[in-house]
């Protein structure tokens, strides 16, 4: 299997191990839990995590069937994350689809007639279980692996539960303090740092993951290619927060508004800052995260944005975060198809339009 040449083919099995876990379809589970956890895998994403953690395997001299149960795992534990940071962030869509609270809040509506606010309440509470019952199947898909060494099994866990889980939580936190914090206030480096612990460390896990399944001996390739892979995070996160100001809304699946609307303190927004006007400022800190601005002012914010310079500003890091990537990547393998796809994927982090 070419994971670049095929991905479509790379996500039908990736998605198909994850649908083959039994307490996803458990007689237990309500209709309506069930129906939340399952709902982001109905629009696959784009896989990226899994990607690497493969891509990292085979670099490494491992086999792609032995990686396949963690990539799966990966993808789970990615989605929890994106059903409860909807919940936080206000979101109402997700790849185009009511986000998974949203859809509780419509599930609540139609079982039993409750008026809109007692559904929000609803759809929220199913969401974070919907959440919480993905974390359970992302450690069970590495558990139950049955290629994997118990040994292996444990060491991939304990890295999950005592170093991962914490540090995306960290910086869930810090996100959720720079929306509180007025934008004068909000420093880059700590947004970077938010970006680092949010995404970069589930790249990082990946890829030291990827590496571990090949060989416990593998030390020093595994700390190379995870510090490659959270550099390419914060590239990604950087990347991300252009598209949410630039982008295409069909292809985004969400309103290009959406994070103005919310107030998200992003490094575009940091470095959009530092070159305003009183007048602008003024503007932009009325806009940010006030639910009743109206389309109108959302735009004109926009607008300010992108006539800052900040856009240009933050492709700039991003391209700077690539190169340390790469750089370390020269590193740490010789030249080879292997070295070549990794690669490719760093670029995807720039090149991606959604």
């Amino acid at each position: 299997m070419s994971l670049l040449s095929e991905p479509a083919l790379f996500t039908q099995r990736i998605y198909a191990l994850i649908h083959q876990e039994s307490a996803l379809h458990a007689d237990f589970l309500s209709s309506h839990l069930r129906q939340a956890s399952l709902a982001y895998f109905k629009q696959p994403g784009k896989c990226l995590r899994p990607r690497l953690l493969v891509l990292a395997c085979l670099a490494a001299g491992g086999e792609a069937d032995d990686a396949m149960p963690a990539a799966a795992a990966v993808e789970v534990f990615h989605t929890w994350t994106l059903l409860h940071d909807d919940i936080i962030d206000h979101d109402h869509l997700r790849r185009g689809q009511p986000s998974a609270h949203v859809l509780g809040a419509q599930l609540a509506r139609q079982s039993w007639a409750l008026p809109e606010e007692t559904a929000n309440d609803y759809g929220r509470s199913l969401a974070i279980l919907a959440g919480d019952l993905l974390q359970g199947q992302a450690m069970h898909l590495i558990a139950g692996a049955p290629r994997l060494a118990a040994e292996l099994k444990n060491l991939l866990l304990a890295k999950m539960c005592a170093e991962l889980y914490p540090q995306l939580l960290g910086g869930e936190q810090i996100d959720v303090e720079l929306s509180f914090r007025k934008p004068e206030h909000c420093r880059e480096e700590d947004i970077l740092e938010m970006m680092r612990l949010k995404t970069g460390a589930l790249l990082s896990y990946c890829a030291w993951a990827g590496v571990m399944l090949a060989g416990q001996d593998k030390q020093e390739l595994a700390a190379q290619l995870a510090q490659f892979a959270e550099f390419c995070g914060i590239a990604f996160q950087l990347q991300d927060d252009i598209l949410g100001v630039t982008g295409n809304e069909q292809r985004l699946g969400k309103s290009i508004a959406s994070d103005l609307r919310e107030g998200k303190r992003t490094v575009l927004l940091c470095k959009a800052w530092q070159k305003l006007n009183q007048a602008q400022k003024e503007h932009l800190g009325k806009t940010l995260g006030n639910p009743q601005c109206g389309s109108e002012e959302l735009e004109e914010a926009r607008q300010i944005i992108i006539n800052s310079g900040a856009i240009e500003a933050s492709a700039k890091l991003a391209q700077q975060y690539i190169d340390k990537a790469e750089n370390i990547l020269d590193k740490a393998l010789p030249d080879c198809e292997d070295k070549q796809n990794l690669r490719q994927w760093s670029q995807a982090m720039l090149n991606r339009k959604h």
